[in-house]
């Protein structure tokens, strides 16, 4: 598992790092004081395990895990304890607090490789299928798993991908549900549909698919509660 450690003070970056080398699955890709050099080895798709710290100048490391795409696995490394809600929300490994003492320390990493092999485990034995559309004149494969949900503008479809993109096509939305498979998306509004698997929670008239709340529309309403309640 492929490590970066970021920390502005040099002191708890060697102190880290020297956790680290102790443990034989971590790979130590890099180690900086610097936010903006994090930021470029994580786009580079070169980090697996990102330990941060959170008070830093020009960005913290919380904001720093925000603007990440795609995000790596996180642990925080703090003087202080008052950003733990932070950590929750952002779904991060664990949350350790400064001193950190090598037997806590190990503990998160073995949590940290745990999650590594489940999600790797999972994308090798998930079959990976494409929804092919055609965007100006080129055609593009978009991973059926990123797509969020569907939107349709009369002779035009927006695509909304998980990882907010919005890729524009000329289909109509009765068109593009016929390329979709059916146990995997549903039509929820003569303007939507949606990935089932994104669904974060609904109601009768909507539907909630993380920060994202979409209209069901009364002619689609009960063939929807059919489904996600059956």
């Amino acid at each position: 598992m492929k490590a970066l450690i970021l920390d502005d003070e040099a002191p708890a970056l060697k102190i880290l790092s020297h956790y680290a080398t102790k443990i034989p699955f971590i790979d130590i890709v890099g180690t900086t004081t610097s936010v903006y050099e994090a930021m470029e080895l994580v786009s580079k798709n070169k980090v697996d395990l990102l330990l941060t710290d959170i008070e830093m100048p020009d960005l913290s490391g919380v904001d720093l895990v925000r603007s990440l795409n795609p995000r790596p696995l996180v642990i925080f490394t703090t003087a202080y304890d008052e950003y733990a809600l932070d950590g929750f929300e952002l779904d991060v490994v664990d949350y350790l607090v400064k001193p950190i003492r090598f037997e806590r320390f190990l503990k998160a990493l073995h949590k940290a490789h745990k999650l590594f092999n489940l999600e790797k485990k999972n994308i090798e034995n998930t079959p990976i299928e494409y929804l092919t559309v055609k965007v100006e004149y080129n055609n593009v494969n978009i991973r059926l798993d990123r797509i969020n949900y569907i939107e349709g503008l009369k002779d035009y479809v927006k695509i909304h991908t998980i990882d907010h993109k919005v890729i524009l096509t000329r289909l109509n939305l009765k068109g593009i549900f016929t390329k979709l498979p059916k146990e995997d998306f549903i039509r929820i509004h003569r303007s939507y549909i949606i990935a089932v698997s994104k669904i974060s929670a609904y109601q009768k008239h909507r539907i909630q698919l993380g920060n994202v709340e979409l209209p069901v529309g009364k002619a689609y309403n009960q063939q929807v509660l059919d489904r996600l309640v059956n």
